[in-house]
């Protein structure tokens, strides 16, 4: 059997070991499994969504919410409720609601408009957190602190390399005092704007140039600040994705994976030439990204070729589990942001009513863990601006093997061949073949294996390549089996 492998579209299809296109798939082990299509769960928020989180209150109630340019919004059961602080806000269009959560306070951030919380169980809007808090772009908790960076108060206007923290233990007090420990860092200016602020017992400032790591070492200093890599960071803000210990993120020449101390490579003549051709770099600000651990795999997703107006149309995928083969995928899906969400409600068969007018119309069967309380879902808002799970109809995928030479030295005439793909509605494969490098690629007409499972075919070629397709989702996607060869003479 000749192995999809990894999906290599920067290597030279001749002799590629792996797969040179890896389309509207996952990647899963050793095989590719099926990538699904959204399914409307909610309706719309009142313009294009640029930030979403969920939060638990103390007694594991869940609290779902989103946010676009004006207003903060909080989900009851499918309908978006307006909870902005009176006013409403002034998001920018190149920029994000980030969102943490502190105790049963959800808190969000962009730098058009102080920092919001939202007390889960009391609130009912959103209000300021502090008249001392700055405004920020970035948001997290690092051990008793919340930490903002890339902040503007009204006393020093907008730093953009700046890094702030609240008194140890009180995220409403901002005023500098060694007492509660609360101040600020300025970073290195010539390292760029702060990108993010990954939190935990220590946290990990992203500059466009730079990665600095900030650990608690107590009063006076209060954090240390220890630029770690220099010359390496990111200007894609929401390509920044933890997964426990590791952060993954874009460079600027490709993806990366730090790991505290030192960043690592995994897209570098993989994917990383094919992405940046693809990526339209001036909608940056519109890539997000999100960590699913079912499948183990990272989602980013990004505004490539032919996108309308910077909207996202593309995701590229890495399956971190298998970091040793480092296995990516890509899929032709148009949203406007990716995010991992718990859902707020359980559903019983009769309030299933206030969903839909029948049980034949629901859009996702009963089974679905979407209607169980407390689940996290992968989820998306779509151009109409509502919140969908990845749990529809499978999208049509192509998978594409490396160029072979099947008898070293002499052409080979190809009989029959079998995709080996584990269930689809429908598989169809053509073979593409050329007698030399400088050559075209004459591909055969589509066809669909026979009732053993055989694709007929007659090819008589020094080069092989395969491409199958599959519609109807499947469940695994792992090569082709060459059935029947002769020698096809030499040339």
């Amino acid at each position: 059997m000749i192995k999809f492998g990894e999906y290599l579209p920067d290597l030279p299809v001749h002799d590629n070991a792996g797969a040179t296109v890896a389309n509207n798939v996952i990647p899963h082990g050793d095989s590719y499994k099926q990538f699904p299509g959204l399914s409307i769960y909610s309706g719309a928020l009142g313009a294009r969504c640029q930030g979403a989180a969920s939060g638990r209150d103390n007694d594991g109630n869940v609290y779902l919410f989103a946010g676009d340019a004006s207003k903060l919004y909080r989900i009851s059961t499918t309908t978006w409720g307006d909870v902005s602080v009176g006013g409403g806000y002034s998001c920018a269009n190149d920029s994000n609601w980030n969102f943490t959560q502190w105790g049963e306070q959800l808190l969000a951030a962009q730098v058009g408009d102080p920092v919001q919380t939202f007390t889960m169980g009391t609130s009912s809007t959103f209000a300021s957190l502090s008249a001392s808090a700055p405004q920020a772009r970035y948001i997290g908790v690092v051990r008793d602190f919340v930490v903002v960076g890339n902040t503007y108060d009204t006393s020093d206007g907008s730093i953009p390399f700046r890094v702030r923290w609240s008194a140890i233990g009180d995220p409403t007090d901002w005023t500098v005092s060694s007492t509660t420990q609360s101040d600020f860092q300025d970073l290195n200016s010539a390292n760029g704007w702060v990108q993010g602020v990954v939190g935990g017992e220590y946290g990990i400032i992203f500059q466009e140039r730079a990665i600095t790591r900030m650990t608690y070492v107590g009063s006076p200093a209060v954090f240390q600040f220890d630029e770690i890599e220099a010359g390496y960071g990111t200007n894609a803000p929401g390509s920044i994705c933890k997964i426990g210990t590791m952060t993954a993120y874009l460079g600027e020449d490709g993806f990366y994976m730090f790991d505290g101390t030192r960043s690592t490579p995994i897209s570098h003549n993989m994917v990383s030439k094919t992405f940046y051709s693809d990526l339209d770099q001036a909608y940056l600000y519109r890539i997000s990204s999100v960590v699913d651990p079912i499948n183990q795999v990272i989602f980013w997703v990004y505004p490539g070729a032919s996108n309308d107006s910077g909207t996202p149309n593309r995701v590229i995928m890495f399956n971190y589990a298998q970091n040793s083969q480092k296995r990516w995928s890509v899929a032709d899906i148009t949203l406007e942001f990716i995010a991992r969400l718990a859902i707020p409600t359980s559903y019983t068969l009769d309030s299933l009513d206030s969903v839909s007018a029948s049980l034949d119309s629901l859009e996702f069967s009963l089974d679905s863990r979407v209607w169980i309380d407390n689940t996290i879902s992968l989820s998306a808002f779509n151009t109409d601006h509502k919140l969908c799970f990845f749990s529809g109809t499978a999208l049509d995928a192509t998978i594409e093997t490396g160029e072979v030479e099947i008898t070293p030295g002499k052409r080979t005439r190809l009989s029959r061949i079998r995709p080996m793909v584990d269930g689809g509605s429908s598989v169809t494969m053509q073979i593409g073949t050329r007698n030399a490098l400088t050559e075209s690629v004459t591909w055969s007409a589509e066809t669909a294996p026979n009732a053993t499972g055989d694709v007929e075919v007659r090819n008589n070629a020094r080069y092989h390549r395969a491409r199958v397709k599959v519609s109807g989702g499947f469940t695994h996607a792992q090569g082709v089996d060459i059935v029947e060869i002769s020698e096809g003479g030499s040339r």
